[in-house]
């Protein structure tokens, strides 16, 4: 109401209006900041390897429109449940096994049981580098997630930091690096493995620094100064098949496949050992399994090469994007011991194009999409939410004690990473 004998002039009433104009622009400017990125998200946006590869808050929308084909054993592990939802008792470790227990509950990762892995079967005794290499990514996915997304629900699971995963656990529903077709392993659900956080035993810092280094020096040597060989290097001890790929390979011109030898001076083969890096300057490289899977596959998918594999029996959350034949083929399929590699090597040196599409089809697929750090973000934050529809009963993270006082039943992954190996329930 305006008081007797006031009278609106022009000028204050433009000045009302400069009010209003300038409050409505700060309550929008409010309101995008509060909801997000996904307020600035264009109608037409696509990913971008050079500006979106290493971003972790993707929302869900970005993470279908980036990565449409990730999912996929996702999708079949819930789908092989057929509707049975998981309990406490599925989710069980023992001591002394290569597993931990976790709960994710509003948002923060906490550790419930670590199993003692410390006394476990993992090879190089790199445990303590696989737990944190596995728990620090699920903390980024978790502190990355977009305020434009619904929250992570509360979710409780186990995971095998082993590369038989069934040798931790016989039974039970968990997270696994890797798993084999068949009913044995119908309930391990695939997880990204611990080196996409870091493998310094590789002498890979950390994922994106490898990929980075490795996308760098590809633009630097275009695929006619490739070297025109195969490459390989490994422990032959570890499997049969690395055995006969030497053999049948031994003297050949177009090969330089060679077994070495780790951390063994006396060793003549020790002098053969090659860095990540050295394997991308070649046209060809060689894939083969050891244990189960070998942690060397998703390197070599960084490189602008062809890879050649013998069928494999081990997969990882990726390894469904491997196309044998048709315009995505992105690699060369040789025979389980491989026979065929010198017929291969001969044909391929002839169709040198051939070839080179099959490098460049596995390099965009890969190293500049699906194998980004911003996938592997995506596709924890897509496990959440695929085992939360799967879980049968609501975490909790206070619990009454003997005494009826409540109390955590879980520490802080933080403060379990600082105090390791020692009693994860002892805080220091």
């Amino acid at each position: 109401m305006i008081r007797k004998g006031y009278r609106l002039s022009l000028t204050h009433l433009a000045i009302y209006i400069s009010a209003f104009f300038f409050a409505s622009q700060l309550w929008s400017v409010w309101k995008q900041s509060a909801y997000g990125f996904q307020s600035y998200m264009s109608a037409n946006w696509q990913f971008d390897a050079d500006v979106h590869a290493n971003v972790h808050t993707l929302s869900h929308e970005q993470c279908d429109i980036a990565f449409p084909k990730l999912y996929y054993s996702l999708d079949q592990s819930i789908k092989r449940r057929q509707g049975r939802k998981v309990h406490p008792q599925d989710i069980e470790i023992s001591e002394g096994r290569c597993m931990l227990r976790v709960v994710i509950y509003e948002g923060e990762l906490f550790v419930v049981d670590s199993g003692m892995p410390e006394r476990c079967y993992v090879a190089n005794g790199n445990e303590r580098e696989r737990i944190l290499g596995t728990l620090a990514q699920i903390d980024r996915a978790l502190s990355t997630s977009p305020t434009s997304d619904p929250s992570i629900p509360n979710i409780e699971f186990s995971l095998s930091l082993d590369d038989l995963p069934r040798r931790s656990k016989g039974k039970g529903t968990f997270f696994g690096y890797t798993r084999k077709e068949g009913h044995e392993y119908n309930d391990i659900w695939l997880m990204p493995n611990y080196a996409y956080w870091s493998w310094n035993y590789t002498h890979a810092p950390s994922w994106n620094s490898i990929r980075r280094e490795i996308m760098a020096a590809e633009k630097q040597v275009p695929w006619a100064k490739k070297d025109p060989r195969v490459v390989w290097r490994g422990k032959i001890k570890m499997a049969e098949l690395r055995k006969e790929l030497v053999r049948v390979s031994q003297g050949k011109s177009w090969s330089d496949i060679k077994p070495v030898v780790i951390n063994d001076a006396k060793d003549k083969h020790t002098k053969d050992v090659m860095n990540l890096r050295e394997f991308c300057g070649y046209k060809f490289t060689v894939q083969t399994e050891g244990t189960s899977y070998s942690g060397r596959l998703k390197y070599l998918q960084l490189c602008r090469s062809a890879l050649i594999t013998h069928p494999l029996q081990w997969q990882e959350f990726h390894t469904h994007l491997m196309s044998l034949a048709g315009k995505d083929i992105n690699f060369i399929e040789a025979s389980e011991n491989f026979g065929n590699l010198e017929s291969a090597m001969e044909y391929y040196l002839k169709h040198d194009d051939e070839a080179e599409e099959i490098a460049r089809n596995s390099y965009e697929t890969f190293a500049r999409r699906y194998l980004t750090p911003a996938a592997v973000t995506c596709y924890w934050r897509r496990l959440f939410f695929s085992w939360a529809s799967v879980q049968g009963y609501e975490p909790q993270l206070y619990v009454p004690d003997r005494n009826g006082n409540t109390v955590m039943r879980a520490t802080p992954w933080t403060a379990f990473a600082a105090n390791w190996p020692q009693d994860p329930s002892i805080i220091p």
